[in-house]
């Protein structure tokens, strides 16, 4: 009697297919947007710093760094939400490694808001 020959990847995942897979597509895009949103809060702080009259790295009140600081760390963290958002969805529709993207963009979305806001209440309290 013959055994049935099985393909030496048979144990692998087959890829997702349809809707999970552009989910998981658009997760990983955001996830690379971060790059993008990085330099994009980089370039609008430093601009609002400066549009309030302060010179670019020099020590700014409270007050000014937020108004600087707030629409910059938007921007920064704005891949963060539509990864998580994708990436459950891929795990939600059959692609069970869209929880990947999903972590890698909470996890960056969440440590830019802790290390930003960490950053002003430690300049804040030290000078």
């Amino acid at each position: 009697m013959a055994v049935p020959h099985t393909h030496p990847h048979a144990h692998l995942a087959a890829p997702p297919a349809g809707a999970a897979h552009r989910a998981l597509r658009a997760a990983w895009i955001s996830v690379g947007f971060f790059v993008v949103s990085f330099v994009a809060a980089m370039v609008l702080g430093d601009w609002l710093i400066t549009v309030q009259g302060y010179a670019s790295g020099s020590d700014v009140r409270v007050g000014v760094a937020l108004r600087a600081g707030i629409p910059a760390l938007l921007v920064l963290i704005a891949p963060a939400a539509p990864a998580v958002w994708f990436g459950l969805r891929a795990r939600r529709l059959g692609a069970e490694n869209g929880v990947v993207p999903a972590l890698v963009g909470g996890v960056l979305g969440a440590v830019a808001v802790i290390q930003n806001l960490g950053s002003l209440a430690l300049t804040h309290w030290f000078g």
